[in-house]
């Protein structure tokens, strides 16, 4: 008898999950996350957030690291490692350098593919989701923020951000 009362129970929660992306959806969803960065465009910036889902790694750069100027410390979070960059003197000579775009093994002749390139000034945090979520990717820079689009002249820019597939502000 209990297991009659709770058969319904099982079977409209069975009903209400979805299945598994196909192989496809996900490249799909890659691609659309991963677009707005396929531009030709460098971000200079005070401060970056870059967000993303472990599937996006190898498309995320991570910056040098000179222990006599920067520090760099890893906090391990619920479902998360944030990795964080900070130039300690604070100088544009010592900024963080990285690009977010498509994966490159070896570049060849014709050059790099267009993506988009930061320089962060004073601290850099890259935070990878590790627990079970959608796919994500988004950079948010923030502080004085400067921006080039190809061979346009930089201009001042009230912030920075790409999430969701979507060039938020700018």
């Amino acid at each position: 008898m209990r297991f009659q009362a709770t058969l319904p129970v099982l079977l409209a929660v069975a009903a209400c999950s979805t299945p598994p992306a196909t192989a496809e959806q996900r490249a799909q969803a890659e691609r659309r996350l991963l677009s707005p960065f396929l531009v030709d465009r460098v971000v200079g910036c005070s401060e970056l957030r870059v967000e993303l889902t472990g599937n996006f790694h190898g498309n995320v750069g991570r910056p040098a690291h000179d222990p006599q100027r920067h520090s760099l410390t890893r906090e391990q979070g619920d479902g998360f490692v944030e990795t964080v960059w900070t130039n300690l003197s604070g100088a544009p000579e010592h900024a963080f350098v990285l690009a977010v775009g498509a994966m490159q093994e070896i570049p060849d002749g014709a050059g790099a593919p267009p993506r988009t390139r930061f320089r962060v000034v004073n601290q850099l945090r890259i935070r990878v989701y590790e627990d079970r979520r959608p796919l994500s990717l988004a950079a948010t820079a923030s502080g004085l923020v400067l921006v080039q689009d190809g061979k346009a002249a930089p201009r001042d820019a009230q912030g920075f951000a790409i999430a969701d597939g979507e060039l938020r502000s700018q």
